[in-house]
């Protein structure tokens, strides 16, 4: 790396494929998280679904692929909600946020890890946040989707 001001000087960094999160809604107003292992720290999170963005397919696609393999849900009525940067100073990774309404359940669905959807209003998901929801970037992707349904928009 090389600063503005010319010191030059070693700095590991990160590339990231950059993921989607999205938020399943459900007729009722529950939203749907997924409880599943963490090997990075050795325990359970409970999260909203997210993955890996693979090459060559947008962030909208990969949200609707993690909808139906972690949440085993479906939507015809998805809508980015914004983007984000999860650590500037040491990665590029990107994460893109989707709010997935009237989702039903998916017959095709096929899980691609060990997840168990957990269904609660979207209040108690918020309420969770800092406490058993510790995953900042589904914390603020449920921010985000509370939000936009405050703003009555769609």
């Amino acid at each position: 790396m090389e600063t503005p001001s010319g010191d030059r000087f070693a700095f590991p960094i990160i590339i990231s494929p950059g993921f989607a999160k999205v938020v399943p809604l459900l007729p009722n107003g529950d939203v749907v998280l997924v409880r599943q292992y963490r090997y990075a720290i050795g325990g359970e999170t409970l999260e909203v679904p997210a993955g890996t963005i693979n090459p060559g397919e947008e962030p909208i696609a990969a949200a609707l692929r993690e909808l139906s393999e972690e949440a085993l849900v479906t939507s015809d009525r998805i809508e980015f909600l914004g983007e984000f940067m999860t650590s500037p100073g040491r990665m590029d990774e990107r994460g893109y946020v989707f709010l997935a309404r009237d989702c039903r359940s998916d017959p095709t669905a096929v899980p691609d890890e060990p997840t168990l959807p957990v269904h609660l209003p979207l209040d108690e998901a918020i309420a969770l946040i800092g406490g058993e929801l510790l995953a900042a970037t589904s914390s603020l992707a449920l921010l985000l989707a509370q939000r936009r349904l405050l703003e009555g928009v769609g």
